[in-house]
């Protein structure tokens, strides 16, 4: 970093990384029950029959081996000369061996086995959770919980809009304090320099009153929920009483920022957005709605992922998820400015541990060093080659047992700074009237589907899914 530049600047997801946080699993549990989502729902079909939930302290050798892969990512990050080399190794929570292009740092400049890339070293600081606790009981006026989450994805409740820090309003209550232990780190930066601003929405008391049905999650999965979200106009049990949204649902593209909405926002959190970083200054911002179908799931970076923007003779490039399109009318920003959405390959397998926090599409989770290279998870090699053709330096990491923590390269990687800036790449837009129709398009159902290899029939999925709550009924 040089003299005259800030500690604290982030204003896309592709800007050359100069530093990044990278989560920790240290003191790490099975959260308690969450009117968010639910966190402790028992995925595995055979253990279904023996558990229904799980809570509390996780396996110390489960941390200790979730430890060691974002150890070996923060290795890599800082590396300078990586190789990436084919192996093959077995997954033992699976029981099946897969093939992987494993990412090794470069130590003998004369050894030419693998694909040798060179990086930029960026600067690593890690999440701090020594002497952090999580197992015990932490009271409020408004709720109870016994068991917290941890710190192992720091991206979910921290994002950096420009100069500023903002600590997400998340209305899950067993993360209520996460953003706040990251403020030891977080001092630093924002004394070193006056530019560097530092926010935090009204927090939200995480209370039952924030949910229309709090123990929905008992009567109901998540897969089932799926399945009526776009037929009940994309409403979730979180209601608009409060503030409410995870820095994951936001995803920035320079002076645009386009925002998620899911079991974990609301509109009344992308109103304070509005409120608090629009205008037409040269570093206003504005903020877009995407309402995703198939998608009441947390968090847009396992959704929608910009690899690179448009230049003069190139088209920018966007990565949009097979299994969960965008709405046809708003995915038409991106077509009226140039962008080219592009389907990310599917997950080279649908298996995870048993009590993974996650889904498959964490393949799309990944992390951009540059609009030239990125980092994906080291067993998806459909990704990894369709990368490779683009032209991208596709770096690899393994990260499949922090997948149970509950996130992605992505989630467990917060950019705190990275050289670019407010640039518009959306100047064809009319913002007044797309904020004008946010949710008029709760009813708006045409998906995106141009060239989708596997196209998603959604009459049958809502046909299907009334049958059943018929059924139920």
């Amino acid at each position: 970093m040089s003299e005259t530049s800030i500690p604290v600047n982030s204003w896309t997801e592709w800007g050359q990384l100069e530093l990044v946080c990278v989560g920790s699993t240290q003191g790490m549990c099975y959260p308690d029950y969450d009117y968010v989502a639910p966190h402790n729902e028992v995925l595995d079909e055979c253990m279904r029959n023996y558990v229904t939930s799980f809570v509390g302290p996780r396996p110390a050798h489960r941390i200790q081996m979730a430890q060691q892969q974002l150890e070996n990512l923060s290795n890599i990050l800082q590396g300078e000369s990586v190789q990436v080399k084919n192996v093959q190794e077995m997954d033992q929570d699976i029981n099946l061996l897969l093939e992987r292009k494993r990412t090794f740092l470069q130590t003998d400049a004369n050894e030419k086995d693998g694909k040798v890339l060179q990086k930029q070293r960026v600067e690593v600081c890690r999440s701090p959770a020594d002497g952090k606790r999580f197992d015990h009981c932490i009271q409020t006026p408004f709720f109870q919980s016994h068991f917290q989450l941890g710190m192992s994805c720091p991206r979910d409740m921290l994002i950096t809009l420009g100069n500023t820090i903002v600590e997400a309003p998340t209305a899950c209550h067993t993360r209520y304090f996460e953003a706040s232990y990251y403020r030891d780190m977080i001092y630093p930066l924002y004394t070193k320099d006056k530019r560097v601003k530092w926010l935090s929405p009204p927090k939200p008391t995480c209370s039952k009153t924030m949910f229309d049905d709090p123990e929905i999650w008992e009567k109901t999965s998540m897969t089932a929920f799926k399945n009526t979200f776009a037929l009940n106009g994309y409403k979730t049990s979180l209601n608009e009483k409060e503030i409410a949204f995870d820095a994951a649902d936001l995803i920035r593209m320079g002076k645009d920022v386009f925002f998620k909405k899911s079991v974990s926002t609301n509109y009344k959190g992308v109103d304070w957005l509005r409120r608090t970083f629009g205008g037409d200054g040269p570093e206003g911002l504005r903020f877009h709605v995407m309402h995703f179908p198939t998608s009441p799931d947390l968090h847009l970076d396992s959704t929608l992922i910009p690899l690179r923007p448009p230049t003069a003779g190139s088209e920018g490039l966007v990565l949009i998820n097979q299994n969960r399109p965008p709405l046809t009318n708003e995915l038409q920003i991106f077509l009226n400015n140039d962008w080219k959405p592009i389907w990310c390959p599917l997950p080279v397998i649908n298996k995870a541990s048993p009590v993974a926090n996650c889904s498959p599409n964490l393949n799309m989770n990944f992390l951009s060093l540059n609009e030239r290279s990125c980092i994906i998870e080291e067993c998806e090699l459909p990704l990894y080659h369709f990368l490779d053709d683009l032209g991208f330096d596709v770096i690899t990491c393994p990260l499949r047992v922090l997948n149970e923590f509950g996130g992605g390269i992505h989630c467990v990687t917060w950019d705190i700074r990275r050289t670019d800036s407010c640039k518009d790449y959306f100047p064809n837009r009319d913002y007044d009237e797309e904020c004008d129709r946010d949710k008029s398009n709760a009813f708006d159902r045409p998906l995106y589907q141009d060239n989708v290899p596997n196209p998603i029939n959604l009459a049958k999925v809502s046909t299907h899914a009334t049958q059943k709550i018929q059924t139920r009924n």
